[in-house]
């Protein structure tokens, strides 16, 4: 698909926001009911029935199935990365809203701010870990 002009806005859900990410990252077998399919998709983590559904309800454009083959469309890959972007923006918001609140004073400090940035940590346990709770 040739998709000229802003990527339009796509809402996905959580299942359709994974699918897209596994297929960024390799195309996947598509679902025909076969056990080799199935088995390629288990070894991915994916369950053969919950990808089949998944897949039929994927905004139009966005994947393909073509040869046994299900892949990413530019469109598609445009999507997830914008999702990707606006969950990072978020991140990085609450982490400058934590570094605001807290300053630089405390020893714990530098520990949950890296924490937040690589994801290992929650703004709420963050939270908990400068109170001391935990």
């Amino acid at each position: 698909m040739d998709h000229a002009g802003p990527t339009p806005y796509i809402e996905l859900d959580a299942a359709q926001s994974e699918l897209l990410a596994q297929l960024v990252r390799a195309d996947l077998p598509a679902p025909d009911g076969t056990e080799a399919s199935a088995e390629l998709l288990a070894a991915r983590g994916l369950d053969p029935d919950g990808f089949r559904g998944t897949l039929a309800g994927m905004p139009l454009g966005t994947v393909r199935t073509t040869d046994g083959t299900t892949s990413v469309t530019a469109l598609g890959a445009a999507v997830h990365y914008r999702a990707r972007a606006e969950q990072l923006e978020l991140l990085l918001s609450r982490i400058g809203r934590f570094a605001a609140e807290h300053g630089t004073t405390e020893a714990r400090f530098a520990a949950c701010v890296r924490d937040l940035a690589q994801e290992t940590l929650t703004p709420a346990e963050a939270e908990d870990r400068m109170r001391g709770v935990g």
